[in-house]
């Protein structure tokens, strides 16, 4: 079969005209990820889930850590917003940087961090606290915005209704 091209694609979307497939920026946006890019979302989900389930020194608040900041956010809030920040900003490498893309990311990112936190309820040591799952929500947010705003990818804007 013959691409409008004139490459050959046995009844796929060719796009670049030789008959060989499009080829992936590998940030998502074009809906296509490469293999490093997933792996380092799931290393560092790895990295969250298990900072969030070892025991934590002098965990008298919930959520762990010592209330050291208003509305008693312990000494991990500032852990909470930065982890979930980062994976939220690796999750816009795999789900892309459209509208739809990043709602997922910020979604996928904040349901990871209410599992975790649920999950915690089972670990003697933890408690599930509504703080962190705000602050979760939080840093996903600001995480998703800093992957809207990287540089060298599809830009937002180029989705927009006119």
């Amino acid at each position: 079969m013959t691409s409008p091209r004139g490459g050959t694609n046995e009844g796929r979307p060719c796009s670049n005209g030789d008959g060989s497939e499009p080829r992936s920026n590998g940030d998502g946006s074009d809906g296509t990820t490469d293999v490093r890019t997933r792996r380092r979302v799931a290393a560092f989900a790895l990295v969250v889930l298990i900072a969030s389930i070892i025991p934590l020194p002098g965990a008298s608040v919930p959520g762990g850590g010592v209330a050291a900041f208003p509305f008693g956010i312990g000494l991990t809030g500032p852990f909470h917003l930065l982890g979930y920040a980062v994976l939220a900003w690796l999750l816009t490498g795999v789900t892309g940087r459209h509208p739809r893309g990043l709602m997922a990311a910020a979604a996928l990112a904040t349901g990871y961090g209410f599992g975790i936190e649920i999950a915690q309820t089972i670990v003697p040591w933890r408690s599930f606290a509504w703080v962190d799952v705000l602050l979760n929500a939080l840093g996903a947010a600001v995480g998703t915005a800093m992957g809207a705003a990287r540089v060298g990818g599809t830009s937002t804007t180029r989705f927009r209704r006119r």
